[in-house]
């Protein structure tokens, strides 16, 4: 077997692109342009050797990278070969921290010996790869060493990790080894660490079975009207002219072989669409574009290219597009994509100078979700979920609706430049939330950017932007970054966030009507000369001077102005109609329409919360609610109007075990709360002036130290089990109803007294006795205040005796 092995000796400029060769670098080398070792390919780096990395000098990111900044990325295997005598150095020629992108372990295998990396964004990047670093010196990056992955195995022996904006990073649960290692003196933090839920993809595999081939392509065009059904073999470039169409039927499969004619490990095989692509899949059947190789893999083909194609709309609907280098790519066209599975492609859509209709698609575990440029794009319903980057727009005109940008390892959602517009988005445990930069009209209004590992939303100069009524909680480090920005900061929810509410360094413009809660350690910091306005905020019940870093901390820095700050907190709408990550409710929280805590999400309301919801509206639990006040601290469920029973609707829990509530009010409801098949304990609670204060199905549920009265029914019990214990049920109408299988019921030691029809009211289909001992009924004969079967003959009877003679007195104060 021969084997090709490769020499570059000094001096030399790399001017691009692909190692396709086991290959060596000594001397000088020049890096001009991304660099990607591929998989089954060596890099040697031989002691001495000089590595210059030339600044990218376009915006321009292949969909094998995954920085717009020049980059090295190791697929295959690096060896770096320097020695304390005779070092590796690789730095940028602007000798510039953040010049160049910094070498990037892609699931490859990285061994770096007697090395100095300088200048770069990120110095060692690590994405489920295997690092081992030794005698080597990181300095004057903006980060040292980051790892990400649980796959990706890290050891630093004998190194220096100092001097950079921060150290030593570990995401999403790698393995790390030091030993021997010197990580400080970074200037903004040495070492961090931080993991997210891990996303499951809502949309199940496909499974098409194996149709035989219909049709077998080369390289060649179809004109007129071409239909596809069936299954499809392509093994070339297939072109469709301007004035033909392609109409590819439900069901049908393509695929593509694969043909690597350069040995980049990139298929070439594809579609061409000069004409008119429909691509119109249905539910039940999906067209699925996919590799025809036995051992299927990312990048097997090139793209669904459709170019120069504006004059009529191009459709992919109910598509499943896997295994290319670019699932779509447009070009000049006109493209509605909905209802698509886009993954495990380089990248799921890319698209330039187009009209771009983006709907309700799923684009996961691709290296990067979508990138445009350009363009004008609608883009509302999608989720952009565990790829490496997710949406990267530049010179775009955008409107972003609706959309789960969640669990990207870098950015979810970038934008520059253009005119952007985004509603009701959740973007979620990335790493980096929001990136906004050079961007000259913005409006971000109701957005919840949650969870991010390390900054929420990032503003970078930026010009006339509006950011309102957004959640901006529990994010790693920062909730919002600003730089050289002017805008207006209004009425958002900041808080929970790791270090700091916002970190400032220049700003014009005004942050008013925010809440400010519970941030680590600043609501705002500002490391910036100038002054900055931030009137009428609440700063979270805390003394303002001790949250607000500025002059008074540093004489160097500006001042945060804060005059007529809110005593309490002012109202804030939830942005969305779902919570479907782990969130954290404070201070005044008003719900406007239904809301839904999806399965598996945990929605904490902290003590002392108050949340209002308007008319109809409720609060339907599928995943987990922990409401825990204090007798100091009550959370109360209210209605926005507060003029009587039903206001609102009720909160419901179905299957949400693992719940609890305690300390809480609830008033003005339909239901307070509605519990169907879910573990339950309610404790130290008031019910009041509800329609109803409690009703549950199956448990089991325990009610214990709390009051009902004022309602129309108390408690309403269906085939339930449950231990109601030490609770005052006083004048409501009817303090307990048991509709229907009553004989799971434990009613003991209440005060149960006064309420107006029936102290008890058993139903017209429970034939089953209820045991209701030990209470407090307010009366020496107790049958007079209970419907059972003493009453109608047939239905269960209300075991009472022995009745307490004096009241239980249940341990709750008096409640509001």
């Amino acid at each position: 077997m021969m084997l090709a092995f490769f020499i570059v000796v000094s001096p030399c400029g790399v001017r691009a692109g692909v190692i396709t060769a086991d290959t060596v670098w000594q001397g000088e080398v020049r890096v001009a342009e991304d660099v990607l070792v591929p998989e089954g390919i060596t890099l040697t780096i031989r002691p001495g050797t000089t590595i210059k990395v030339v600044a990218a000098e376009s915006t321009k990111t292949d969909p094998e990278y995954v920085s717009p900044l020049t980059e090295i990325t190791v697929r295959g295997t690096l060896r770096v070969e320097g020695t304390a005598t005779s070092p590796v150095d690789f730095s940028g020629e602007e000798k510039k921290a953040g010049s160049w992108a910094g070498i990037v372990v892609d699931h490859g295998t990285a061994t770096v010996a007697g090395c100095r990396i300088a200048h770069a964004e990120t110095a060692l990047h690590v994405f489920d790869g295997t690092l081992r670093l030794l005698d080597s010196t990181i300095r004057e990056n903006r980060y040292g060493v980051v790892a990400q992955g649980e796959k990706s195995g890290i050891t630093v022996e004998n190194s220096r990790i100092a001097d950079n904006d921060y150290g030593l990073f570990t995401l999403q649960g790698p393995h790390v080894v030091t030993t021997t290692a010197v990580v400080k003196g970074n200037r903004k933090k040495d070492v961090y660490s931080a993991s997210v839920k891990e996303y499951r993809p809502e949309v199940p595999p496909v499974s098409a079975g194996e149709p035989p081939v219909d049709r077998r392509y080369k390289d060649e065009a179809l004109r007129g009207d071409t239909v596809w059904q069936g299954r499809v073999e392509v093994g070339g470039i297939v072109r469709v002219p301007e004035g033909s169409r392609l109409i590819v039927m439900p069901g049908t499969i393509v695929e593509f072989s694969k043909k690597d004619t350069n040995g980049d490990g990139i298929g070439e095989n594809g579609l061409l669409i000069q004409g008119r692509l429909i691509a119109k899949g249905t539910r039940e059947h999906p067209i699925i574009f996919r590799s025809a190789e036995k051992e299927k893999g990312m990048g097997d083909w090139d793209a669904i290219n459709i170019m120069n194609s504006a004059g009529a709309q191009n459709l992919i609907e109910y598509c499943r597009i896997e295994h290319a280098y670019r699932g779509l790519h447009f070009h000049f066209s006109t493209v509605v994509v909905q209802n698509s599975v886009l993954t495990n492609n380089y990248r799921g859509v890319q698209f330039q100078e187009s009209s771009v209709d983006i709907k309700g698609n799923h684009l996961y575990a691709n290296k990067s979700g979508v990138q445009g440029r350009d363009s004008d794009i609608t883009f509302s319903d999608n989720v952009i979920a565990d790829n490496y980057v997710g949406a990267n727009f530049f010179r775009t005109n955008i409107t972003a609706r609706g959309n789960r940008i969640v669990g990207n390892w870098k950015e979810g959602l970038r934008i520059r430049e253009g005119v952007s517009s985004l509603q009701e988005n959740l973007i979620d445990g990335n790493r980096y939330g929001l990136m906004v930069a050079d961007t000259y009209y913005g409006d971000y209004s109701r957005n919840s950017i949650t969870n991010n590992l390390e900054t929420g939303l990032s503003l970078k100069n930026v010009d006339n932007v509006e950011i309102l009524g957004n959640i901006v909680a529990a994010n790693g480090i920062n909730g919002l970054n600003v730089q050289d920005t002017r805008a207006v900061i209004k009425g958002n929810q900041i808080s929970d966030n790791g270090e700091r509410g916002m970190g400032i360094i220049s700003f014009d413009g005004v942050i008013t009507e925010n809440n400010f809660i519970a941030n680590g350690q600043y609501a705002i910091d500002l490391d910036g000369p100038k002054d900055v306005s931030a009137p009428s905020n609440w700063w979270g019940g805390a003394d303002v001077n001790t949250v607000i870093f500025d002059r008074k901390d540093d004489a160097s820095r500006g001042r945060v102005a804060h005059e007529k700050a809110s005593a309490s907190p002012i109202p804030f709408a939830w942005p969305l109609r779902f919570v479907s990550t782990d969130t954290i409710w404070r201070g005044v929280i008003t719900v406007n329409t239904a809301l839904t805590v999806l399965p598996g999400a945990v929605l904490t309301v902290a003590p002392g919360t108050k949340v209002a919801f308007s008319q109809g509206t409720g609060l339907a639990v599928k995943g987990r609610i922990i409401a825990k006040g204090r007798d100091d601290g009550k959370i109360i469920f209210t209605s926005v109007q507060r003029t009587g029973a039903s206001d609102w609707d009720e909160i419901l829990l179905e299957y949400a075990t693992g719940s609890e509530i305690a300390h809480a009010v609830f008033e003005y409801a339909t239901w307070g709360i509605h519990c169907h098949f879910t573990n339950l304990s309610i404790t130290d609670c008031h019910f009041k002036k509800n329609y109803g204060g409690m009703r549950f199905r199956s448990g089991p549920v325990q009610v214990t130290r709390s009051v009902f009265e004022d309602n129309v029914i108390g408690i309403r019990a269906y085939i339930g089990n449950a231990v109601i214990r030490e609770n005052r049920i006083t004048r409501n109408e009817t303090g307990i109803f048991v509709r229907e299988k009553g004989g799971g019921l434990t009613i003991t030691r209440n005060d149960i007294f006064d309420n107006s029809n029936y102290n008890i009211r058993v139903g017209d289909f429970n034939n089953e006795d209820i045991d209701a001992k030990g209470n407090w009924w307010g009366t020496d004969n107790p049958p007079q205040t209970i419907f059972d079967g003493r009453n109608e003959p047939g239905i269960g009877n209300v075991l009472f005796e022995p009745a307490l003679k004096e009241p239980v007195k249940p341990g709750v104060k008096e409640l509001p």
